[in-house]
């Protein structure tokens, strides 16, 4: 099979688990307020395999990218509308039509609950689980000393070039990285910190500034300028810059000083001095980095809840630009079905092969948007689905009295529709990512 279509197996599946659970919360439910399911089916298509329950056919179907859950009450409708009656005046036992409006509509809220639930767990997982990070010496210099870089920039006056921050109180900072993540969190405020100068260790106070209107510390890292990785066979890692177009480079700032489209760099490289030559200011390499394996410093349910509540809120804006035909606004934070798929595989895949922890904390931090996006989007307020069968619930709950049967197939005709429309423009955003991109 060719990569890419390994990719998307590998996202469908994903995506197809997470439906799934979706299904798995929608049965639960309806076993808890006495609704018999009829199927409840992994996959689509026709079945494989499946176990006789005493009252549900578990079934693994052809296809398995999601499944489906399946209430007892069909012929309960069919007989009404043969019948031509104005209520479902007679029922089975344990049909979906013999239930109450509310119970109904917990039935249709535990999907989306239990993708929330699915996203907040393995979010909190995905936090315990300690990875490879990019790790830079914390060494720091205040962005007014490069105003080529940082036009009008307050000068740092807690900095001078070349500080290594150590700590900040209890708190000792390893790498570049853990300095920007704990300065984050105090922006806008004063911190006292420990920086290495000159090979002694003084206290120091880095003042709140605004750079460009916002809180900064107006302080950036230091990098040695030596070739981690590159795409060119110009540049091999190891190769240390000293200088472009004559002019002595000591950091990776100094190179980004250099205010021209192309000039000539020069590289050492096992003792020789080599010329290259950077064109439309494209640098094809990264800079040598250390690992550092860690975990987030957070509390991991915590962070799942708040993560969980990030993602929705991306999710809804989405989806409200969609309802509201704000169409440039939706399309532009939209990806089709099929490309998300290959991108949650390519992503995966890639992780994977970097470490196993790190393939696992990507793959759940992916099926979480997954998990969240299909909870948000089958909320919206369309019959066929979960919102729109929570309305119509609502709807009898305070009319006090059932929705006709033939009303309520018009109904799903008119969702079935929309739903149509819906996955026409979805399946549009593929053909368009991958034809006409």
């Amino acid at each position: 099979m060719p990569e890419h279509l390994i990719h998307l197996v590998i996202g469908l599946i994903g995506i197809g688990f997470v439906i799934f659970l979706h299904e798995l919360g929608h049965f639960l439910a309806s076993r808890a307020m006495g609704i018999d399911v009829e199927v409840l089916s992994y996959g689509f298509g026709p079945r494989l395999f499946s176990i006789m329950g005493r009252n549900t056919e578990y079934r693994f179907s052809m296809i398995p990218f999601g499944g489906y859950c399946r209430m007892k009450g069909s012929l309960d409708l069919m007989k009404a509308l043969r019948d031509e009656k104005g209520s479902f005046d007679t029922t089975e036992k344990g049909s979906y039509f013999g239930s109450t409006p509310l119970r109904r509509i917990i039935i249709y809220l535990s999907g989306p609950l239990m993708n929330i639930l699915l996203a907040i767990i393995i979010l909190s997982i995905s936090a315990m689980i300690p990875v490879e990070r990019i790790s830079d010496p914390a060494y720091a210099v205040s962005i007014a000393e490069y105003p080529e870089l940082f036009p009008d920039a307050p000068e740092q006056p807690g900095i001078e070039k070349g500080d290594r921050i150590v700590s900040s109180g209890s708190t000792v900072f390893p790498d570049w990285q853990s300095v920007e993540a704990f300065l984050r969190e105090h922006r806008g405020e004063a911190v006292d910190v420990r920086v290495m100068r000159d090979g002694e260790l003084v206290s120091t106070t880095l003042e709140p500034l605004r750079v460009a209107g916002e809180p900064s510390f107006g302080i950036t890292v230091l990098i040695d300028p030596v070739i981690g990785r590159s795409i060119s066979d110009d540049f091999l890692p190891g190769d240390r810059i000293v200088s472009a177009d004559g002019v002595p480079v000591h950091s990776q700032l100094d190179l980004y000083s250099i205010n021209k489209d192309s000039f000539t760099i020069e590289i050492e490289r096992d003792g020789e001095i080599l010329e290259r030559r950077i064109e439309n200011r494209v640098l094809p390499f990264a800079w040598e980095s250390g690992i550092r394996i860690s975990r987030d410093n957070v509390r991991p349910l915590i962070y799942g809840v708040e993560r969980s509540l990030n993602i929705a809120a991306s999710a809804i804006k989405a989806l409200g630009a969609l309802v509201t035909f704000h169409l440039s606004d939706a399309l532009s934070v939209l990806t089709g079905p099929v490309k998300a798929a290959e991108n949650i595989g390519n992503i995966t895949v890639l992780a994977f092969s970097e470490s196993a922890e790190s393939g696992i904390r990507s793959l759940l931090q992916l099926m979480a948007v997954v998990s969240i996006s299909l909870a948000a989007g089958n909320l919206l307020p369309i019959p066929t689905f979960d919102g729109g069968q929570i309305l119509i619930c609502l709807s009898e709950l305070f009319a006090r009295r059932e929705l006709r049967p033939r009303s309520y197939v018009m109904l799903q005709i008119i969702g079935m529709i929309l739903a149509l429309c819906i996955m026409v423009m979805m399946y549009s955003l593929d053909i368009k990512a991958y034809f006409f991109s």
